[in-house]
């Protein structure tokens, strides 16, 4: 069974990467836009930059972020116990009907049952087949409907966070740097991810 675990670390992964993507072609189109213009060139040397033209982009670092938000771990960690449950019991479960199955072999092998109690032990076990099947795919469907809808809650609540700190400071951008990210690099002096943090964690009244 995949984990969900890590599906759900992937998928908030994907999510900030996705946004992230738009926000540096939002950037680079303001910068082409509000520096390359005519009345910003000069003759010689390269152009300067109005100073009241300047963007106050800041960035989170999106590996610490999800290592470190708290519900994002408990969600995790909820959901890979309930996965693991879930695997150890369909396991056993298979297991059980393995060792029916070879029961039944064995028997018709050396002619203790009828064809009739040899037919309707067969159509047994058939059913119990296909019912630990169907089981399987619903636990996996909800396991996934249950990592959406957790990850679709810490979404919104990161975003919401966000959009406090960016109306609070004025910043223009907000951009997400770390593994998979196209911001090869960054300044830490704008790194502005223990902030988020301190708010995503801290206790709600």
């Amino acid at each position: 069974m995949r984990s969900f675990a890590t599906q759900n670390l992937t998928v908030m992964n994907r999510i900030l990467l996705g946004l992230n993507i738009i926000l540096l072609f939002a950037v680079g189109y303001l910068f082409l836009d509000k520096f390359s213009s005519p009345g910003n060139e000069q003759a010689d040397g390269p152009t300067a930059l109005p100073v009241d033209n300047v963007l106050n982009i800041v960035y989170v670092n999106t590996d610490s972020l999800l290592n470190q938000y708290t519900l994002f771990r408990d969600q995790q960690k909820a959901i890979s116990a309930r996965e693991e449950s879930a695997d150890a019991k369909l396991k056993g479960q298979a297991r059980s009907l393995e060792r029916e199955i070879m029961m039944l072999n064995e028997k018709a092998s050396k002619g203790t049952m009828t064809p009739k109690d040899l037919q309707a032990e067969e159509q047994r076990l058939t059913m119990k087949q296909q019912q630990l099947m169907a089981d399987q795919e619903s636990i996996t469907k909800e396991l996934m409907a249950q990592s959406s809808r957790i990850n679709d809650e810490l979404q919104k609540e990161i975003t919401s966070t966000l959009r406090v700190i960016q109306a609070q400071y004025n910043y223009d951008y907000v951009l997400s740097y770390g593994g998979g990210s196209p911001v090869l690099a960054v300044n830490d002096s704008f790194d502005i991810t223990k902030e988020v943090l301190t708010r995503l964690n801290k206790p709600k009244q």
